[in-house]
């Protein structure tokens, strides 16, 4: 790494733009939970990891995992941003592994290419997208490019970690948290046998639909379970996590993700996940504050199903 003093001159570039601030509970859960995982992947594969995802022109993540790192594409939505990362990348003398794309990410991900006519690298080993804004809006198009990217992994065969940290915000206008609770619900009911279990399925779905209840719960379940379909649909057995809830820069309040996709070759029918659909509903919600990670306070009724079969797409 080169001088400290080249990177508060790149500060001053940014043309009286608020400085980016790190936050404790960021950095504790890219340091604690996320590099372990990926330290992981790096030891599977033996060699060091493609990276795709949006590190801002500061690239910390890239920085902190940049041992485990090969070439890495990063998005920059800004093009004044987009300057200041090729600065910070010579900085920190990584140019050479850097390759930029300008534009928003979800419609580099629809459209293939980005305001300049240039495509990812496809397929990657570690996509991370970390983004200011929710997951839900009225037009659908960020679960759209979700799935255009994991499809994209499919294309090549490709097995990934995917990385994703987002706003509890969200513009879900349509509803579409509460009608997948209710899809979610007929779904448990049609594969268990014993209809004596229906009414615990009833009330795991009455208590995430509370409107009492925060909506880092629901969405927690929500985005494990887009995920989860998205990839065993293109043909990937998916492991999920717990949500990890926490209060980022400027009070913000955000939920992170890490998620697996193992590509399973030599079918064509939809994969099916090691990890049970009863198994990512009782996932439930962490959250990472003072240098620890725990358990939510508050906390969702548990479905044990013994005499479930796997329920029917």
């Amino acid at each position: 790494m080169r001088s400290g003093k080249n990177t508060d001159q790149i500060r001053r570039v940014a043309s009286g733009d608020e400085p980016f601030e790190s936050n404790p509970n960021k950095e504790y859960v890219r340091s604690a939970f996320d590099e372990p995982i990926i330290r992981e992947w790096f030891e599977r594969i033996e060699r060091p990891l493609k990276y795709l995802g949006l590190p801002a022109w500061q690239m910390l993540d890239i920085v902190a995992w940049q041992s485990m790192l090969g070439r890495f594409t990063g998005i920059e939505r800004a093009e004044a941003q987009q300057h200041l990362m090729f600065l910070n990348a010579n900085v920190e003398d990584l140019e050479h592994r850097l390759f930029a794309l300008y534009g928003n990410f979800d419609q580099i991900f629809l459209k293939g290419r980005d305001h300049y006519g240039k495509s990812p690298d496809w397929p990657y080993d570690l996509v991370n997208l970390d983004y200011f804004g929710g997951f839900l809006y009225s037009d659908l198009n960020r679960p759209k490019a979700f799935r255009k990217m994991i499809e994209n992994q499919a294309a090549y065969s490709r097995s990934f970690l995917l990385i994703v940290t987002q706003h509890l915000r969200d513009g879900d206008t349509i509803k579409e948290k509460d009608k997948f609770l209710a899809d979610l619900g007929e779904r448990l009911k049609g594969g268990v046998l014993d209809k004596k279990l229906h009414t615990q399925i009833d009330k795991i779905i009455a208590w995430y639909r509370d409107a009492n209840l925060p909506d880092a719960a629901r969405q927690s379940l929500y985005m494990n379970f887009a995920l989860r379909d998205f990839g065993e649909a293109a043909q990937f057995k998916v492991r999920c996590r717990p949500g990890i809830v926490y209060l980022g820069t400027g009070g913000a309040s955000m939920i992170h993700f890490v998620t697996d996709f193992v590509f399973e070759p030599n079918i064509a029918h939809r994969a099916t996940s090691d990890q049970k659909l009863v198994e990512v509903i009782n996932l439930g919600l962490c959250e990472a504050s003072g240098g620890t990670i725990r358990t939510r306070t508050f906390q969702q009724p548990k479905l044990t199903l013994a005499t479930a079969k796997r329920p029917s797409r």
